[in-house]
């Protein structure tokens, strides 16, 4: 049953998606064509050409904070509508556990991040007339043999995860509140974000030394280091991931309010 969820719900967000996702490589079609970032580089003073790449690139950039921005707002938007709000009645009608709702959701939203970050760099590539995909692709063989390599991604998905979690649970949360819900889930949102900072330093405190030992000591820090510090962080990754669903999943199934 979760395959056909996550099915329903990337076909749901995809017709969302993929017209931002076009739009940015249309546009970063045009600018390879137009080549704004070698004009601005030639010309030594303001001319039309400078000004129509300026804004051209003004615009580039524009449109990928949105490609961001769009992600993370239908990411909130799936999740409160889908299952909080009036769509609700009919979701919890379906012969489906709470906890796949929750997996779905999310796996279907680190999906969008990847995605979104991956069409970012296309465009760059193909904005970018002079990049030296040569170069490009031997740094990345070669960095597929160093473990951060790894590793920083995984760290970059699970505090991906994990604050996504906290943003579900927020509204979560909020929702058990009669009236003013959006406000509340807002105030939730802050009240675990002070939480879960809290109890990292706590946990990071007791440890630190040895673990941020090149930071003590102002010195460049190994790989082997940056390894123990990038899987530090991970850890707690993981366990606010896992508290905050379970927190979504007794809400879902014992507590939620639709009225």
């Amino acid at each position: 049953m979760l395959a056909r969820l996550l099915k329903y719900e990337i076909k749901a967000t995809a017709r969302l998606f993929l017209p931002l996702y076009a739009v940015l490589i249309i546009y970063a079609v045009i600018n390879r064509l137009i080549n704004p970032f070698y004009t601005l580089e030639i010309q030594g003073s303001f001319t039309f050409q400078t000004i129509f790449g300026t804004l051209s690139i003004i615009v580039y950039f524009i449109l990928i904070v949105s490609v961001f921005v769009m992600t993370l707002i239908i990411i909130i938007q799936r999740f409160y509508k889908n299952l909080l709000g009036d769509e609700g009645y009919l979701t919890f009608t379906l012969p489906v556990n709470p906890w796949q709702h929750i997996i779905s959701k999310l796996m279907t939203a680190m999906m969008w991040y990847i995605l979104s970050a991956v069409f970012v760099l296309l465009s760059n590539f193909i904005s970018i007339k002079d990049i030296d995909l040569t170069t490009l692709l031997n740094l990345i063989k070669s960095s597929i043999f160093n473990a951060s390599f790894l590793i920083l991604p995984i760290l970059i998905l699970v505090q991906l995860a994990s604050n996504t979690m906290m943003i579900y649970d927020a509204m979560t949360l909020g929702h058990l509140f009669q009236k003013h819900r959006l406000l509340a889930s807002f105030a939730m949102y802050c009240v675990l974000y002070i939480i879960q900072q809290v109890l990292l330093l706590i946990l990071i405190l007791p440890l630190s030394r040895g673990i941020f030992a090149f930071i003590f000591q102002s010195s460049t820090p190994t790989p082997g280091q940056l390894n123990s510090f990038f899987i530090f962080l991970i850890i707690p990754g993981i366990i606010m991931t896992a508290a905050h669903f379970a927190v979504i999943n007794y809400i879902l199934k014992r507590k939620l309010n639709l009225e």
